[in-house]
């Protein structure tokens, strides 16, 4: 009940400000224009399926064998998502005031809207698909499960891993997050990328220690 609390609540926070552009433009101009009509309905649209994930979505859980143990558990972080979101918002603040507050050709806030629309979309289609994801590693492989509309489920045996390794750029050292890489070969269906987690070092260590 709590996370869908939490879900609904973020749900509300994301369609917000498009529902205040769209408002707010509606008063000021006290027509439906082509800007006051987008904000609407994108606003609409997001707080229609933030309500489905929020009631719907479920983070997989793998199918363990009677005799295999689960060594370490994560779910990518929200953080880089919900800070796209955040960034894109004032792009579509100042594209409002362009339209509204100035007598520019509409192509240049068309433009600072698309900018935004970019990030903000960018960060909610990350948040989706981190939401949905789970890493999973156990003393017999190591797992990636996506389900959303589709399962999507990639896994290697620890007896085929080859290689391990951490990914961690500035921002991540930052927060403590990073990306953690399972290999068992060259190619990209041969390798596990649990990307965006927090403390990666923990998981990293229990696959070391498997190949030991």
């Amino acid at each position: 009940m709590i996370k869908i609390i939490s879900n609904l609540t973020i749900s509300v926070l994301v369609s917000g400000p498009f529902f205040v552009l769209g408002i707010s433009s509606l008063i000021i101009d006290s027509r439906l224009n082509p800007f006051t009509l987008a904000s609407l309905i994108i606003g609409v649209l997001l707080l229609m399926i933030g309500v489905y994930i929020s009631f719907r979505a479920v983070a997989p859980e793998p199918p363990l064998q009677d005799t295999e143990t689960e060594l370490a558990r994560r779910h990518p972080s929200m953080k880089p998502a919900i800070a796209r979101m955040i960034i894109g918002l004032p792009f579509l603040v100042v594209a409002g005031y362009l339209f509204q507050g100035t007598t520019i050709p509409y192509i240049y806030p068309f433009v600072v809207f698309i900018v935004g629309m970019y990030l903000f979309f960018q960060g909610a289609i990350r948040y989706i698909r981190n939401l949905h994801t789970t890493y999973v590693v156990t003393d017999l492989r190591a797992m990636k499960m996506y389900r959303f509309l589709w399962l999507n489920t990639r896994e290697i045996p620890v007896s085929r891993i080859v290689s391990i390794s951490e990914a961690r750029g500035f921002f991540e050292l930052l927060t403590n997050r990073g990306t953690v890489v399972v290999a068992s070969g060259v190619g990209e269906r041969q390798i596990v990328r649990m990307q965006d987690i927090t403390n990666p070092a923990p998981v990293a260590d229990v696959l070391r220690q498997s190949l030991a």
